[in-house]
Formats: structure tokens, C-alpha cells, sequence
């Protein structure tokens, strides 16, 4: 209670004593634009266990579910609510722009923070002959049509980019490749043991929870070295495949949100991602510190909406 009540007397000062009210006063909901248990539904959660241990707030923190149509459905509600409230977004927000499947822009929302990131991964099913990423490439390289690869939950993710890119890294077409996509990561695992797709790629949390419970192998991973976790996976790098490729989640606000009420998100984001809990959250989830301000935040969707297009427009 007592940290509530200085926090909000410093988001008073910061705001030279405004009418808006202070975040620590305002009851926070937090809008997951997808399924209980993914990715985005774990960014949520960790920031609202730290907003409850450092005691940001003496007021509730709610999470919503708003699934539906690659988290358009989540992010179209964002607009609808008032300054208490922010959604976790993704590299989807920018790539179904593109791709033609929503007309929201990251411009029609308030860039608050990006708060952590993790790497891309290739599983198989355990009794696969495949061995290793090129063992898979080869394979798609010799018959794609008859090995497709799974993602989820939408078209256009880092997990379908991704994989594309590395594809490319080995001379082989991102048009020949075949993608077949899944609603969540149950139905993606099960397509995956069934054999109705011979690989996934998919986020390093989401393969190793997979690995420990299921009959599965992580066979690469996107980060620039191995990870200590994960000692026995090998980098695309070190097979031969010249990508790295960060998988990043973040928070927005509504679009007309006021620089008073922006200011007073970024230092309540600010302040959970320097406590020490964030740093546990960091290591339980195995992600990589990768916070942003809000400036910041809006610089790399502006690079990485660049990026991707760009990336779409190979062959």
C-alpha cells in the first residue's frame, strides 16, 4: 500500500499535478489478444505478478482473452477502452497489416514498451529421421509439397518468417515451401504427432515446454549461440544457416492516449522491468531482457514494419 501511494504521488509530480488520474489509482486491465497460455498470455501474467509484488498499484489487475483473427480481435477492443488499459502485442501486429488479413496500423496505438524477447526454434517428432536443420532443408529442397511446416496461430508470424528466411539462407525457395497454419499450439502438436506435418516452427518456450512433456526434438534454434538451458540444441549459425532471428513481445495503449497518460505508462513499465522480479520472470521464462521505452518502441515497429516488408517481397 505504501508503494502504491508514493507511486502515485510521483506520477502527480510527473504529471505537474494534471486532472488525469494516476495509474495507481485506476483499476489495470491488461488485453491478451490470443489464447490462455501462449506467448502473449505469458508476457501478462509476468507483469502483472511484478505490478502485485512491488505493490505499483493497490488496485486490481485484470486480464482479459480476446481471441480471434492472429490478435485483431484483442487489439480492436484496445481502441475501444480508456487509458487503463493496454494490450501485449508482437510482430503480428505489423505482418497481418501486410499481408492484407487486418487494416490496423502500429500507428493507430500508443507505443509504450517492448519488454522482452526469446528465439525462434524447428521441432520434429521424436521418431523423425530427421536429425538436424539440414537433414530438413534437404529433405524440402528434394519434395516441399509432401513435407509441410507447421505454425501458429496466424500467417505471416516470426515463426513462418522465420523459417523462411532461413530457407533462403539455403538457396531455397519461401514460395516452394509449404505452411500449414493452426488455431493454437495443442492443435499444432498434434498435427506435428500425427505426421500431418513433418516439422513446426515455433517460440523457444512454447518447443521446450513440448520437449520436457512430448514425444519431441528441438533440432535448431535462432539465437546467435546456444543457450545455457538449452545446451544440447544447436544455433541455425552453427549449421550452416547465417540467421539470427529475435522473437520480441510488447505492450501498447490506445491510440489517443495523452502524453501525460503515456508518460505515466512508461514509468509504471519502466519501474517493473528494473525490479528484481522482472529479472526472475526473465530467467523462469527463459526470455532475453530486451526492454524498450516508449520512443524506442516506436522506432523498431517503424524498422521492423520495413523489415518485414521487405522480407515479404522475396521470392
Amino acid at each position: 500500500m505504501k508503494k502504491a501511494l508514493l507511486w502515485m504521488i510521483v506520477l502527480l509530480l510527473a504529471a505537474g499535478c494534471s486532472p488525469d488520474p494516476p495509474l495507481a489509482d485506476q483499476e489495470v486491465t491488461i488485453i491478451v489478444p490470443g489464447a490462455p497460455d501462449g506467448g502473449w498470455d505469458a508476457l501478462a501474467m509476468s507483469i502483472k505478478r511484478v505490478m502485485e509484488k512491488e505493490e505499483l498499484t493497490d488496485k486490481e489487475i485484470r486480464i482479459v482473452y480476446k481471441e480471434g483473427d492472429g490478435g485483431e480481435n484483442g487489439w480492436s477492443r484496445l481502441n475501444e477502452s480508456g487509458s487503463g488499459t493496454i494490450a501485449i502485442n508482437s510482430s503480428l501486429l505489423l505482418t497481418n497489416e501486410l499481408l492484407g488479413h487486418s487494416t490496423l496500423h502500429f500507428s493507430d496505438f500508443t507505443p509504450l514498451a517492448t519488454m522482452a524477447s526469446e528465439w525462434q526454434t524447428v521441432i520434429v517428432p521424436e521418431d523423425s529421421p530427421i536429425q538436424s536443420i539440414t537433414d530438413l532443408m534437404h529433405i524440402l529442397r528434394q519434395n516441399p509439397e509432401q513435407h509441410p511446416v507447421g505454425i501458429e496461430p496466424q500467417f505471416g508470424n516470426d515463426d513462418q518468417i522465420a523459417f523462411a528466411e532461413a530457407a533462403r539462407a539455403q538457396n531455397l525457395s519461401a514460395a516452394s515451401l509449404r505452411f500449414f497454419r493452426y488455431s493454437n499450439a495443442d492443435a499444432l502438436l498434434q498435427a506435428l504427432q500425427s505426421g500431418e506435418v513433418a516439422a513446426a516452427s515455433l517460440s523457444s518456450s512454447q518447443s521446450e515446454a513440448f520437449a520436457a512433456n512430448e514425444a519431441v526434438r528441438i533440432i535448431a534454434i535462432s539465437s546467435p549461440e546456444r543457450l545455457g538451458h538449452l545446451p544440447n540444441v544447436p544455433t541455425w549459425k552453427e549449421q550452416g544457416i547465417d540467421v539470427v532471428f529475435p522473437h520480441w513481445r510488447g505492450v501498447m495503449g490506445p491510440g489517443d492516449m495523452s502524453e501525460r497518460e503515456k508518460k505515466q505508462w512508461q514509468e509504471l513499465l519502466t519501474a517493473v522491468q528494473s525490479s528484481p522480479y522482472w529479472k526472475e520472470e526473465l530467467q523462469e521464462n527463459h526470455w532475453t531482457a530486451f526492454y524498450r521505452n516508449s520512443q524506442d518502441t516506436e522506432a523498431l515497429l517503424e524498422a521492423d514494419f520495413k523489415k518485414y516488408r521487405y522480407m515479404m517481397e522475396q521470392k
